[in-house]
């Protein structure tokens, strides 16, 4: 090799690792900003980064193949706006973008600033990275790509090494596994059972799952559908039990999930001792209730929607995907089709799919605002009042709350916090503060009118909000009922769970389903199966309409 070749070589090799450089730092970043080691064991963590750094080689890679340096910029340009929306989406949601996600943005109609309320100045040194390394390349005479055949030798070595420590990256992060799904079966800890998607996940891997998931079901028109094996089977006939006819219900059921709503909040007060949750700790203190202040949310892409599905049928969301969205036609089975008359009362119309899901969820009727307006926590408890008022039998309503809503903006401040708050939290308490007084106002009614007095009442969240640490993240459980005849404490449940608690509480224990979670008015009860396994189960029986017979008769084929 002449000295020519050896110093344009050396040049490009500068140039090269200046970008892969780059790449690695905000793929970093990316990781810090998602909170992504939280939780690694040291094997997952090592393994992440063998991927991250195989990455960032590979995808610098592509300013030497195509010989320019605009294309260098492009591609940065484009990997910082997948990162970024990756961050704003996760930090709002608790999951990454997801090909149905992207498809079905317009669930975020009208949410929008759910999203960009997590803007943050430390996300835009992503982009930052980017102008450096475009001045850097733009105003280096030397060029990026070799000029002579013996340079694409060289750069072919480095697109192995590149593969070569995603490969190693990849076999110690399964190492990483075994030991995460061990602690998880110890501990049912479902942050365990998450690591087993975090620990090696790439932002350029992940984007070329999001691709290839487009790419089957828009050109391909492929679904993964997976049949049932024999342990799927074995595990489904542990959960059906006989299918007996159902009992008539005695009361009304009101179901309230209340938007993002965590336990913390109830032990929060302000400056001036104003308890948040006044109303609600009151009514659990004065009265027999079950309350678990401990239940693990357990929603995925679909996040509120997610959350109305595992409550109300058992089930839960698909591994990859929105569920409502997707297969909101499917028959599911649920609780609401006991009661002669159910409604679904919902907020904000035109999101999660709920004029499909209301009659797929056994739900007779909708009511909602019109298409393009919003309705108050305020409102809804006076609605679910009218409708029970007005009901001549036994009625089953939903209310879905919207107040609690990020970005908290929704309610004029009443209430005083200290600096010992980060300023959404205290914006989050504000709201929550907001939805207990009329909650309250609705209990206070429901406590002494002739009406409810056989009336089950349930109030819990829909998903959480902030990450699970410090005290947050976990969502409150409170059923009241005629059932239940003394204070029972649970220190921690799934949210899949209250299914078959709520089975319990109406009086249809002896219904063919009983989702995958434990009846938690039962102390004998045991669990069959773990969060994993019920994840992967749900969804082949989703991907499938396994209820499409019928949810009562099941046929375990």
């Amino acid at each position: 090799m002449s000295r020519k070749d050896r110093l344009s070589v050396s040049n490009q090799t500068l140039l090269y690792l200046t970008v892969a450089l780059a790449y690695l730092t905000k793929f970093v970043l990316y990781r810090y900003l998602v909170d992504l080691d939280d939780g690694l064991n040291v094997w997952q963590g090592i393994g992440a980064y063998a991927v991250v750094a195989g990455a960032s080689v590979l995808i610098a890679l592509v300013g030497q193949i195509t010989a320019r340096y605009w294309a260098t910029v492009l591609v940065m340009c484009l990997t910082d706006l997948w990162l970024i929306a990756n961050i704003l989406y996760h930090n709002a949601n608790g999951v990454f973008l997801d090909w149905q996600v992207i498809l079905f943005a317009k669930a975020l109609r009208g949410f929008e600033d759910s999203i960009t309320a997590y803007l943050d100045w430390k996300q835009f040194i992503i982009p930052l990275v980017t102008i450096a390394v475009a001045v850097f390349l733009f105003t280096t005479k030397k060029s990026v790509c070799a000029e002579s055949k013996k340079g694409w030798k060289y750069w072919t070595i480095i697109a192995a090494a590149g593969v070569a420590l995603c490969l190693v990256g990849r076999g110690i992060g399964t190492i990483g596994d075994r030991f995460a799904a061990r602690e998880a079966v110890r501990r049912w800890s479902i942050r365990a059972e998450d690591n087993l998607f975090l620990q090696s996940h790439s932002p350029i891997g992940h984007f070329g799952r999001v691709l290839w998931s487009g790419i089957q079901e828009r050109i391909m028109h492929v679904r993964a559908v997976r049949p049932l094996t024999a342990q799927d089977k074995r595990i489904l006939t542990s959960i059906y039990t006989d299918s007996v006819p159902p009992a008539k219900p005695e009361g009304h059921l009101v179901f309230v999930l209340v938007e993002s709503f965590e336990s913390w909040a109830m032990q929060q007060r302000d400056l001036d001792s104003i308890d948040v949750c006044e109303s609600l700790n009151n009514f659990i203190r004065t009265h027999n209730v079950l309350f678990c202040p401990n239940v693990v949310s357990q929603q995925k892409y679909g996040r509120s929607g997610d959350g109305q599905l595992i409550t109300q049928t058992g089930m839960l969301p698909l591994s990859s995907g929105i569920t409502c969205m997707s297969f909101g036609r499917n028959v599911y089975p649920n609780f609401a089709h006991f009661y002669p008359n159910s409604v679904v009362l919902n907020a904000y119309p035109g999101v999660w799919n709920q004029r499909v899901t209301t009659k797929s969820y056994g739900y007779k009727r909708l009511r909602e605002p019109q298409r393009g307006h919003r309705g108050t926590d305020s409102l809804l408890f006076c609605q679910i009042r009218e409708e029970l008022e007005a009901a001549q039998e036994p009625t089953c309503v939903l209310t879905l709350t919207i107040n609690t809503h990020v970005p908290f903006s929704s309610v004029p401040p009443t209430l005083r916090f200290g600096d010992d708050l980060a300023p959404i939290e205290a914006k989050y308490l504000q709201t929550v503060h907001y939805m207990d007084k009329h909650l309250g106002r609705f209990l206070a009614w429901a406590d002494t009118a002739a009406i409810m007095q056989n009336s089950t009442i349930i109030i819990t969240a829909d998903h959480n909000h902030f990450p699970e640490r410090n005290g947050k993240g976990r969502c409150p459980l409170v059923i009241w009922s005629p059932s239940i005849t003394q204070t029972i404490i649970i220190p921690q449940a799934f949210q899949m769970d209250i299914f078959p608690t709520t089975l319990d509480v109406i009086g249809q224990s002896n219904y063919a389903w009983h989702g995958f979670g434990i009846d938690l008015l039962d102390a004998s009860a045991k669990r069959r199966i773990l969060p994993k396994q019920a994840y992967s189960l749900s969804d082949k029986m989703i991907r499938n309409n396994f209820f499409q017979s019928s949810p009562d008769t099941p046929q375990i084929k």
